[in-house]
């Protein structure tokens, strides 16, 4: 009977670590959601103040002129003007377009990884892209300082007349380029990677070449990773800070934002502006910024949210 009693508590023992494991996992998860959830809570309530202090939706968002602190009103006095229409869309201007070049580039260093390469050389040069991933920004920066911006002001200054050309969007945009290259490469290796073997085989014995294969099989097949690549090399790009706010080098938005030379000068975005001036304002002009990065944080967040959508959706039907 004290054998029976014995044998019946240790087989119970299990049982009480895996729900003592359980409530720790819960606990953790609630903490979690809580600090993403205060968070959200904590930047909006400071963000929604600048429209209670001045600033209306429309200037906000459509304006061009940002002057939270009105140190630039002509006449002395305080004139603050929230316009971050701007700085809005230098983010989307440089973020579509680094994204536009980086996608083609890392889908095609992706299908040369997983489909042409030799194993070998593959071995060899993936991990020096993983690394790469983590590169800080600020080395990517202050290369994109002193190897970007003095070759584009070499090629593109002589045209615009302009000593400080190489500064601007078409910086920025080479630089996330880079940044975001190696990310968008890594997650869609592992995209094409999980594609099965009989998709390529089906494909080459109904007479595909390898291009076919891999044109009209494979990347159809791996179209929820690759979206998700794409939409994580989004996020990474619209968030950057440093890298982008030393090879931007402006204050506002140039006068003829409708002509090619926009990309080609100092210009601003969102990031750089909040990395530049938030530490040296107060009040009102405070609470700006604090909207500034409320916009950021909930377009990352959005970004998330379609990657992971993407990413629960079978990879080939």
């Amino acid at each position: 009977m004290q054998l029976e009693h014995q044998t019946t508590r240790v087989n119970r023992a299990p049982y009480v670590i895996d729900r003592i494991a359980r409530i720790v996992f819960l606990i953790c998860a609630i903490l979690l959601i809580a600090v993403i959830i205060g968070v959200f809570i904590f930047i909006g309530s400071n963000a929604f103040r600048v429209f209670t202090e001045g600033a209306t939706v429309k200037t906000f968002f459509f304006g061009t002129k940002w002057d939270p602190t009105g140190a630039t009103d002509p006449s002395g006095n305080a004139n603050p003007t929230f316009g971050a229409g701007g700085l809005i869309l230098g983010s989307i201007v440089i973020t579509f377009f680094s994204v536009l070049i980086a996608t083609p580039l890392a889908f095609g260093m992706a299908l040369f990884f997983t489909e042409v390469s030799p194993r070998r050389l593959t071995s060899f040069l993936q991990p020096l892209i993983e690394i790469f991933t983590g590169m800080p920004s600020v080395v990517i920066g202050f290369l994109g300082l002193v190897v970007i911006v003095p070759n584009v002001q070499r090629i593109v200054g002589p045209s615009i007349g302009f000593a400080t050309a190489g500064f601007g969007w078409g910086a920025a945009i080479l630089v996330l380029v880079l940044m975001i290259l190696p990310t968008i490469i890594s997650i869609s290796i592992d995209a094409l990677r999980a594609v099965p073997g009989s998709v390529r085989e089906a494909s080459l014995a109904l007479g595909s070449t390898r291009w076919q294969m891999m044109s009209r099989a494979i990347l159809p097949a791996a179209t929820t990773g690759l979206a998700t690549a794409v939409i994580l090399g989004l996020a990474r790009a619209i968030g950057e800070t440093l890298a982008v706010a030393l090879v931007l080098s402006g204050s506002s938005l140039p006068k003829d934002i409708f002509t090619w030379k926009v990309f080609f000068q100092p210009n601003v975005n969102i990031t750089q502006q909040i990395a530049n001036d938030f530490g040296e304002v107060l009040g009102p002009a405070r609470d700006a910024y604090w909207t500034l990065a409320f916009i950021l944080l909930v377009i990352s967040f959005l970004f998330i949210c379609i990657s992971r959508y993407l990413a629960s959706r079978s990879v080939y039907k």
